[in-house]
Protein backbone atom coordinates (compact mmCIF):
# COMPACT_ATOMS: atom_id res chain seq x y z
CA UNK A 1 0.00 0.00 0.00
CA UNK A 2 1.48 3.41 -0.87
CA UNK A 3 2.61 5.14 2.29
CA UNK A 4 0.22 8.47 2.53
CA UNK A 5 -2.66 6.08 1.94
CA UNK A 6 -1.66 4.25 4.43
CA UNK A 7 -1.32 7.72 6.76
CA UNK A 8 -4.75 8.78 5.26
CA UNK A 9 -6.58 6.01 6.78
CA UNK A 10 -4.57 6.19 9.77
CA UNK A 11 -5.42 9.99 9.77
CA UNK A 12 -9.37 9.91 9.65
CA UNK A 13 -9.61 6.53 12.04
CA UNK A 14 -11.73 6.14 14.79
CA UNK A 15 -9.53 5.08 16.78
CA UNK A 16 -7.88 8.26 17.15
CA UNK A 17 -10.60 9.55 18.96
CA UNK A 18 -10.34 6.91 21.20
CA UNK A 19 -7.19 7.34 22.92
CA UNK A 20 -6.46 5.51 25.99
CA UNK A 21 -6.88 7.35 29.63
CA UNK A 22 -3.18 7.82 30.00
CA UNK A 23 -2.31 8.97 26.10
CA UNK A 24 -5.10 11.35 25.98
CA UNK A 25 -3.63 12.63 29.42
CA UNK A 26 -0.28 13.02 28.07
CA UNK A 27 -1.64 15.02 24.70
CA UNK A 28 -3.76 17.55 27.43
CA UNK A 29 -0.10 17.92 28.77
CA UNK A 30 1.69 18.46 25.69
CA UNK A 31 -1.03 21.11 25.02
CA UNK A 32 -0.59 22.97 27.60
CA UNK A 33 3.26 22.54 27.53
CA UNK A 34 3.28 24.33 24.08
CA UNK A 35 0.75 27.02 24.73
CA UNK A 36 2.84 28.09 28.34
CA UNK A 37 5.64 28.35 25.72
CA UNK A 38 3.76 30.72 23.03
CA UNK A 39 2.88 32.61 25.38
CA UNK A 40 6.40 33.22 27.02
CA UNK A 41 7.83 33.53 23.41
CA UNK A 42 4.79 36.18 22.90
CA UNK A 43 7.43 38.64 24.73
CA UNK A 44 11.07 37.68 23.28
CA UNK A 45 12.44 40.35 20.22
CA UNK A 46 11.53 37.55 17.76
CA UNK A 47 7.94 37.09 18.97
CA UNK A 48 6.78 40.24 19.07
CA UNK A 49 8.08 41.02 15.60
CA UNK A 50 6.57 37.86 14.43
CA UNK A 51 3.19 39.60 15.54
CA UNK A 52 3.94 42.46 13.81
CA UNK A 53 4.49 40.88 10.85
CA UNK A 54 1.10 39.22 10.79
CA UNK A 55 -0.73 41.84 11.48
CA UNK A 56 -1.54 42.71 8.41
CA UNK A 57 -2.61 39.96 7.43
CA UNK A 58 -6.11 39.34 5.98
CA UNK A 59 -6.21 35.65 6.60
CA UNK A 60 -6.71 35.37 10.16
CA UNK A 61 -6.38 31.25 9.91
CA UNK A 62 -2.96 31.72 8.27
CA UNK A 63 -1.89 34.18 10.71
CA UNK A 64 -2.66 32.23 13.92
CA UNK A 65 -0.84 29.29 12.36
CA UNK A 66 2.27 31.44 11.48
CA UNK A 67 2.15 33.56 14.73
CA UNK A 68 1.61 30.38 17.17
CA UNK A 69 4.23 27.98 15.70
CA UNK A 70 7.04 31.07 15.41
CA UNK A 71 6.30 31.98 19.00
CA UNK A 72 6.18 28.62 20.80
CA UNK A 73 9.45 27.33 18.19
CA UNK A 74 11.53 30.27 18.96
CA UNK A 75 11.86 29.66 22.80
CA UNK A 76 13.80 26.29 22.61
CA UNK A 77 11.15 25.13 25.76
CA UNK A 78 8.73 23.26 23.56
CA UNK A 79 8.55 19.72 23.45
CA UNK A 80 11.16 17.20 21.28
CA UNK A 81 11.46 13.30 19.76
CA UNK A 82 14.75 12.05 20.02
CA UNK A 83 14.70 9.41 17.27
CA UNK A 84 13.25 12.07 14.49
CA UNK A 85 15.10 15.02 16.00
CA UNK A 86 12.04 16.93 15.61
CA UNK A 87 10.00 19.03 17.88
CA UNK A 88 6.06 18.43 16.56
CA UNK A 89 3.73 20.23 19.56
CA UNK A 90 5.16 24.05 17.84
CA UNK A 91 3.80 22.79 14.85
CA UNK A 92 0.75 20.61 15.54
CA UNK A 93 -0.83 22.16 18.63
CA UNK A 94 -0.16 25.57 17.46
CA UNK A 95 -2.06 24.48 14.06
CA UNK A 96 -4.89 22.91 15.92
CA UNK A 97 -5.71 26.16 18.24
CA UNK A 98 -5.21 28.22 15.43
CA UNK A 99 -7.99 25.58 13.60
CA UNK A 100 -10.12 25.58 16.67
CA UNK A 101 -10.49 29.74 16.70
CA UNK A 102 -11.75 29.14 13.44
CA UNK A 103 -14.15 26.65 14.77
CA UNK A 104 -13.30 23.72 12.61
CA UNK A 105 -16.51 21.73 12.62
CA UNK A 106 -13.99 18.55 13.39
CA UNK A 107 -12.99 20.23 16.88
CA UNK A 108 -15.80 20.88 19.46
CA UNK A 109 -14.64 18.33 21.83
CA UNK A 110 -11.07 17.85 23.69
CA UNK A 111 -11.51 13.99 22.23
CA UNK A 112 -11.45 15.81 18.96
CA UNK A 113 -8.71 17.80 19.24
CA UNK A 114 -6.45 15.51 20.60
CA UNK A 115 -6.89 13.07 17.83
CA UNK A 116 -6.27 15.91 15.59
CA UNK A 117 -2.85 16.55 17.35
CA UNK A 118 -2.06 12.57 17.39
CA UNK A 119 -2.39 13.15 13.69
CA UNK A 120 -0.16 15.64 13.41
CA UNK A 121 1.77 14.38 15.93
CA UNK A 122 2.97 10.98 14.02
CA UNK A 123 2.60 12.38 10.66
CA UNK A 124 5.60 14.88 11.83
CA UNK A 125 7.40 12.76 13.50
CA UNK A 126 7.44 9.80 10.97
CA UNK A 127 8.44 11.72 7.96
CA UNK A 128 11.28 13.66 10.72
CA UNK A 129 12.19 9.81 11.40
CA UNK A 130 11.93 8.89 7.37
CA UNK A 131 14.61 11.24 6.83
CA UNK A 132 16.53 10.28 9.47
CA UNK A 133 16.67 13.53 11.26
CA UNK A 134 19.53 13.46 13.85
CA UNK A 135 21.83 13.02 10.27
CA UNK A 136 20.61 15.43 8.51
CA UNK A 137 20.44 18.00 11.32
CA UNK A 138 24.83 18.01 10.59
CA UNK A 139 23.81 18.36 6.64
CA UNK A 140 22.08 21.82 7.56
CA UNK A 141 19.01 20.00 7.08
CA UNK A 142 16.69 21.09 9.89
CA UNK A 143 13.59 17.93 10.26
CA UNK A 144 11.10 20.12 11.91
CA UNK A 145 11.23 22.79 8.94
CA UNK A 146 11.21 19.65 6.34
CA UNK A 147 8.41 17.87 8.35
CA UNK A 148 5.77 20.95 9.19
CA UNK A 149 4.26 21.30 6.30
CA UNK A 150 3.24 17.22 6.61
CA UNK A 151 2.50 17.76 10.00
CA UNK A 152 0.31 20.37 10.07
CA UNK A 153 -1.25 19.23 6.97
CA UNK A 154 -2.65 15.85 8.81
CA UNK A 155 -3.61 17.76 11.52
CA UNK A 156 -6.07 19.80 9.80
CA UNK A 157 -7.25 16.95 7.45
CA UNK A 158 -8.66 15.40 10.70
CA UNK A 159 -9.79 19.28 11.62
CA UNK A 160 -11.95 19.12 8.38
CA UNK A 161 -12.99 15.67 8.59
CA UNK A 162 -11.95 14.98 4.99
CA UNK A 163 -12.36 11.79 3.38
CA UNK A 164 -8.99 9.28 3.23
CA UNK A 165 -8.37 9.79 -0.66
CA UNK A 166 -8.98 14.17 0.01
CA UNK A 167 -5.82 13.12 3.11
CA UNK A 168 -4.15 11.62 0.99
CA UNK A 169 -3.98 14.27 -1.84
CA UNK A 170 -3.43 16.82 1.14
CA UNK A 171 0.03 15.07 2.41
CA UNK A 172 1.24 14.28 -1.39
CA UNK A 173 0.54 18.28 -1.55
CA UNK A 174 2.40 19.00 1.47
CA UNK A 175 5.17 17.38 0.39
CA UNK A 176 5.71 19.17 -2.08
CA UNK A 177 5.82 22.11 0.04
CA UNK A 178 9.13 20.24 2.56
CA UNK A 179 12.35 21.96 2.46
CA UNK A 180 14.79 21.37 4.73
CA UNK A 181 17.18 24.27 4.23
CA UNK A 182 17.39 26.56 7.45
CA UNK A 183 17.85 29.84 8.36
CA UNK A 184 20.42 30.51 10.80
CA UNK A 185 19.40 30.87 14.48
CA UNK A 186 22.50 32.30 15.82
CA UNK A 187 21.26 35.84 14.48
CA UNK A 188 19.76 38.37 17.22
CA UNK A 189 17.07 38.64 14.57
CA UNK A 190 16.45 35.55 12.79
CA UNK A 191 13.80 34.96 10.54
CA UNK A 192 14.07 31.35 11.14
CA UNK A 193 10.90 30.84 13.55
CA UNK A 194 8.74 32.83 10.90
CA UNK A 195 9.69 30.39 8.39
CA UNK A 196 8.56 27.38 10.36
CA UNK A 197 5.69 29.31 10.74
CA UNK A 198 5.07 29.55 7.07
CA UNK A 199 5.99 25.89 6.38
CA UNK A 200 2.99 25.02 8.94
CA UNK A 201 0.52 26.96 7.12
CA UNK A 202 1.40 25.90 4.42
CA UNK A 203 0.79 22.14 5.29
CA UNK A 204 -2.89 24.15 6.27
CA UNK A 205 -3.52 25.00 2.77
CA UNK A 206 -2.86 21.47 1.68
CA UNK A 207 -5.67 20.67 3.35
CA UNK A 208 -7.61 23.06 2.40
CA UNK A 209 -7.25 22.87 -1.07
CA UNK A 210 -8.00 19.20 -0.74
CA UNK A 211 -11.09 19.80 0.05
CA UNK A 212 -11.95 21.93 -2.54
CA UNK A 213 -10.56 19.32 -4.97
CA UNK A 214 -6.99 20.10 -5.53
CA UNK A 215 -4.68 16.95 -4.60
CA UNK A 216 -1.86 15.47 -5.64
CA UNK A 217 -0.07 12.23 -6.21
CA UNK A 218 3.15 10.62 -5.10
CA UNK A 219 5.33 8.40 -3.09
CA UNK A 220 7.49 10.17 -0.23
CA UNK A 221 11.75 10.09 -1.92
CA UNK A 222 12.86 9.37 1.60
CA UNK A 223 16.08 7.57 3.14
CA UNK A 224 13.91 5.45 4.99
CA UNK A 225 10.30 5.53 3.76
CA UNK A 226 9.34 2.31 5.99
CA UNK A 227 9.62 4.41 9.31
CA UNK A 228 6.64 6.10 8.04
CA UNK A 229 4.23 3.29 8.54
CA UNK A 230 6.11 0.52 10.94
CA UNK A 231 3.83 -0.06 13.52
CA UNK A 232 1.43 2.59 12.22
CA UNK A 233 -2.19 2.73 14.89
CA UNK A 234 -0.40 0.47 17.00
CA UNK A 235 3.26 1.84 18.16
CA UNK A 236 2.35 5.93 19.10
CA UNK A 237 5.69 7.99 18.37
CA UNK A 238 3.81 10.28 19.99
CA UNK A 239 4.18 8.59 23.05
CA UNK A 240 8.08 8.96 22.96
CA UNK A 241 7.71 12.79 22.73
CA UNK A 242 9.53 14.91 25.88
CA UNK A 243 9.74 18.35 27.27
CA UNK A 244 11.99 20.53 28.06
CA UNK A 245 12.01 21.80 31.94
CA UNK A 246 13.81 25.15 30.66
CA UNK A 247 15.05 26.45 27.45
CA UNK A 248 18.01 24.70 26.54
CA UNK A 249 19.03 22.78 23.05
CA UNK A 250 18.24 19.62 24.14
CA UNK A 251 21.41 17.96 23.37
CA UNK A 252 22.91 19.84 26.45
CA UNK A 253 20.10 18.96 29.42
CA UNK A 254 21.72 15.84 30.18
CA UNK A 255 25.00 17.26 30.76
CA UNK A 256 23.30 20.21 32.67
CA UNK A 257 20.99 17.79 34.93
CA UNK A 258 23.90 15.65 35.40
CA UNK A 259 26.11 18.86 36.83
CA UNK A 260 23.52 19.64 38.92
CA UNK A 261 22.85 16.88 40.54
CA UNK A 262 27.01 16.27 41.47
CA UNK A 263 26.74 19.57 43.24
CA UNK A 264 23.59 19.08 44.99
CA UNK A 265 24.36 15.82 45.88
CA UNK A 266 28.07 16.56 46.94
CA UNK A 267 27.46 19.83 48.46
CA UNK A 268 30.05 21.45 46.06
CA UNK A 269 30.11 24.77 45.91
CA UNK A 270 30.34 26.40 42.32
CA UNK A 271 32.97 28.91 43.05
CA UNK A 272 34.83 26.10 44.15
CA UNK A 273 35.06 23.64 40.71
CA UNK A 274 38.50 23.60 39.67
CA UNK A 275 37.24 21.78 36.03
CA UNK A 276 34.20 19.99 34.62
CA UNK A 277 34.44 17.73 31.59
CA UNK A 278 31.54 17.11 29.73
CA UNK A 279 31.30 13.57 27.78
CA UNK A 280 28.62 13.57 24.76
CA UNK A 281 27.93 11.86 22.38
CA UNK A 282 29.19 13.29 18.61
CA UNK A 283 25.65 13.97 17.36
CA UNK A 284 25.37 15.93 20.45
CA UNK A 285 28.71 17.19 21.09
CA UNK A 286 28.66 19.06 17.78
CA UNK A 287 25.89 21.00 18.54
CA UNK A 288 26.41 22.34 21.93
CA UNK A 289 30.11 22.66 22.18
CA UNK A 290 30.44 26.38 21.99
CA UNK A 291 32.72 27.91 24.89
CA UNK A 292 32.70 31.37 23.39
CA UNK A 293 30.77 33.21 25.54
CA UNK A 294 27.17 34.17 23.84
CA UNK A 295 26.41 37.10 22.36
CA UNK A 296 22.86 36.37 21.33
CA UNK A 297 19.96 34.83 23.47
CA UNK A 298 20.36 31.80 20.69
CA UNK A 299 23.49 31.26 21.65
CA UNK A 300 23.14 31.20 25.22
CA UNK A 301 20.89 28.10 25.14
CA UNK A 302 22.55 26.34 22.51
CA UNK A 303 25.71 26.42 24.52
CA UNK A 304 26.36 23.86 27.27
CA UNK A 305 29.40 25.49 28.66
CA UNK A 306 27.14 28.18 29.08
CA UNK A 307 23.86 26.51 30.34
CA UNK A 308 25.60 24.70 32.70
CA UNK A 309 27.35 27.52 34.31
CA UNK A 310 23.89 29.37 34.44
CA UNK A 311 22.82 26.75 36.30
CA UNK A 312 25.35 26.34 39.14
CA UNK A 313 25.60 30.14 39.93
CA UNK A 314 22.49 31.63 38.66
CA UNK A 315 19.43 28.71 38.70
CA UNK A 316 16.62 31.16 38.67
CA UNK A 317 17.89 32.46 35.29
CA UNK A 318 17.21 29.10 33.63
CA UNK A 319 13.71 29.79 33.11
CA UNK A 320 14.19 33.09 31.51
CA UNK A 321 13.41 33.00 27.88
CA UNK A 322 13.60 36.13 27.05
CA UNK A 323 17.56 36.37 27.75
CA UNK A 324 18.34 39.77 26.33
CA UNK A 325 21.04 39.89 26.59
CA UNK A 326 22.26 36.82 28.03
CA UNK A 327 23.81 37.19 31.84
CA UNK A 328 26.98 37.20 32.19
CA UNK A 329 28.99 38.05 35.02
CA UNK A 330 32.39 37.41 36.36
CA UNK A 331 31.88 34.70 38.01
CA UNK A 332 29.93 33.03 35.22
CA UNK A 333 32.94 33.73 33.05
CA UNK A 334 35.37 31.64 35.15
CA UNK A 335 33.60 29.13 35.51
CA UNK A 336 32.25 29.06 31.87
CA UNK A 337 36.28 28.54 31.48
CA UNK A 338 36.37 25.66 33.25
CA UNK A 339 33.87 23.19 31.06
CA UNK A 340 35.86 21.43 28.43
CA UNK A 341 33.62 18.87 26.25
CA UNK A 342 34.71 15.68 24.69
CA UNK A 343 33.29 12.95 22.58
CA UNK A 344 32.47 9.72 24.55
CA UNK A 345 32.31 6.99 22.10
CA UNK A 346 31.31 4.96 24.26
CA UNK A 347 27.80 6.90 24.42
CA UNK A 348 27.06 6.85 20.80
CA UNK A 349 25.71 4.08 20.71
CA UNK A 350 22.92 5.00 22.96
CA UNK A 351 22.12 8.26 20.30
CA UNK A 352 20.00 9.01 18.73
CA UNK A 353 17.25 6.87 21.08
CA UNK A 354 18.68 8.56 23.76
CA UNK A 355 20.59 12.20 24.57
CA UNK A 356 22.65 11.30 27.36
CA UNK A 357 26.02 12.69 29.31
CA UNK A 358 28.50 11.94 31.61
CA UNK A 359 29.67 14.47 33.70
CA UNK A 360 32.91 14.41 35.54
CA UNK A 361 33.58 17.40 38.38
CA UNK A 362 37.05 18.23 40.38
CA UNK A 363 36.73 20.35 43.51
CA UNK A 364 38.29 20.25 46.26
CA UNK A 365 41.06 18.06 45.18
CA UNK A 366 37.88 15.21 44.75
CA UNK A 367 36.42 13.98 41.49
CA UNK A 368 32.90 13.34 41.31
CA UNK A 369 31.10 11.83 38.45
CA UNK A 370 27.34 11.56 36.68
CA UNK A 371 25.97 9.89 33.98
CA UNK A 372 22.32 10.63 32.78
CA UNK A 373 20.68 8.80 30.51
CA UNK A 374 16.81 9.98 30.64
CA UNK A 375 16.70 13.66 32.36
CA UNK A 376 13.82 15.01 33.88
CA UNK A 377 11.49 15.71 30.76
CA UNK A 378 12.11 12.80 29.19
CA UNK A 379 9.57 10.18 27.90
CA UNK A 380 11.34 7.50 29.33
CA UNK A 381 11.21 10.14 32.92
CA UNK A 382 8.66 11.99 32.04
CA UNK A 383 7.26 14.95 33.41
CA UNK A 384 3.83 14.78 35.55
CA UNK A 385 0.79 17.27 36.01
CA UNK A 386 2.67 19.22 38.96
CA UNK A 387 6.01 19.33 37.31
CA UNK A 388 3.63 20.66 33.91
CA UNK A 389 2.01 23.01 36.40
CA UNK A 390 5.03 24.87 38.21
CA UNK A 391 6.49 24.80 34.32
CA UNK A 392 3.46 26.61 32.64
CA UNK A 393 2.83 28.56 35.72
CA UNK A 394 6.78 30.38 35.46
CA UNK A 395 6.61 30.76 31.64
CA UNK A 396 2.27 32.31 31.68
CA UNK A 397 2.25 33.60 35.33
CA UNK A 398 3.68 36.72 34.17
CA UNK A 399 1.61 37.28 31.03
CA UNK A 400 -2.11 35.58 32.04
CA UNK A 401 -1.37 36.41 35.75
CA UNK A 402 -0.69 33.61 38.67
CA UNK A 403 -4.14 32.86 39.41
CA UNK A 404 -5.62 32.77 36.01
CA UNK A 405 -2.29 30.30 35.15
CA UNK A 406 -3.71 27.82 38.12
CA UNK A 407 -7.28 28.10 36.77
CA UNK A 408 -6.22 27.32 33.37
CA UNK A 409 -4.02 24.08 34.89
CA UNK A 410 -7.05 23.59 36.80
CA UNK A 411 -9.05 23.25 34.20
CA UNK A 412 -6.94 21.43 31.77
CA UNK A 413 -6.13 18.70 34.23
CA UNK A 414 -9.82 18.23 35.13
CA UNK A 415 -10.72 18.08 31.34
CA UNK A 416 -12.77 14.94 29.93
CA UNK A 417 -12.71 14.09 26.36
CA UNK A 418 -16.10 14.91 26.13
CA UNK A 419 -15.46 18.86 27.37
CA UNK A 420 -16.00 21.27 24.91
CA UNK A 421 -12.74 22.52 23.41
CA UNK A 422 -13.30 26.21 23.84
CA UNK A 423 -11.22 25.60 27.37
CA UNK A 424 -8.36 26.14 24.67
CA UNK A 425 -9.35 29.78 24.29
CA UNK A 426 -8.26 30.70 27.83
CA UNK A 427 -5.05 30.81 27.15
CA UNK A 428 -4.62 32.10 23.76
Amino acid sequence: MNELRALAEFVQCRDLADAPPDRFERVKLHIVDTIGARLAGSRTDEGMAVGRVVASSRDDLVSAVIEGCAQARCTEIDDIHLASCTTPGSVVVSTALALAREEAQGLRTMRDFAAAALAGYEALVRLGEAIDGPVVLHQRVWPTYFAAAFGSAATACRAFGLSVDQTAGALATALAFCSGTAVPAARPSSSRWITLGVAAANGVQAAKSAREGLTSTGRPVVARPRRLTFGLGTRYLFDDVGVKPYPIARQALAAVEAARQIVDSERVEPVAIDEIVVSLPEGQRAIVDRPALPSSRFESIVSVQYQIALALLAPDRLTDVRRTPPFVDARLRRLMSRVRVRRAPELDRHYPRAWPARVDLRAHGRRHRRIVMHPRGDSRNPFEWNDEAQKFCQLAGPILGVTAAEEFISNMRAARPDTASRLLAEAR
